[in-house]
Formats: C-alpha cells, sequence, structure tokens
C-alpha cells in the first residue's frame, strides 16, 4: 500500500502499519483476560428487561392490541 498524495501523516506512513513497532498490530491485542462475568448485576439487567417486556404486553392490552 502505497501513501496518498501529501500523506496522511507523515510520521506514520502507511508502509508502517503492522510492523509491529506502531500500526495497526499493536492496537487491541492486549494480552489481558477479561474479569469475570457479574452474575448479580447481568440477573438484575434481565429482570429488568423481563419487566419492561411485561409493561410493553400490559399496555398492549389495555389499548386492545391483542
Amino acid at each position: 500500500m502505497s501513501d496518498p498524495p501529501g500523506g496522511h501523516d507523515p510520521a506514520h506512513p502507511n508502509s508502517d502499519h503492522g510492523d509491529g513497532d506502531h500500526g495497526h498490530a499493536d492496537h487491541g491485542d492486549s494480552p489481558e483476560l477479561l474479569g469475570p462475568i457479574d452474575v448479580p448485576m447481568w440477573s438484575v439487567g434481565l429482570l429488568g428487561v423481563a419487566l419492561g417486556l411485561l409493561v410493553a404486553v400490559c399496555v398492549a392490552f389495555a389499548t386492545g392490541v391483542f
């Protein structure tokens, strides 16, 4: 890949992307693992979604949609 006329950034030409010292190869490749899943928070979130759907169904029944 060649640099466009004028270059997008003279300090980091397209030709150095992916070579390890700078570029696409060193972005987002963190060796750190994600932490544990927070089960109580996910449970409360799913409960909130379920209650929201219940409210939507109740409103639908009350307005005569069903």
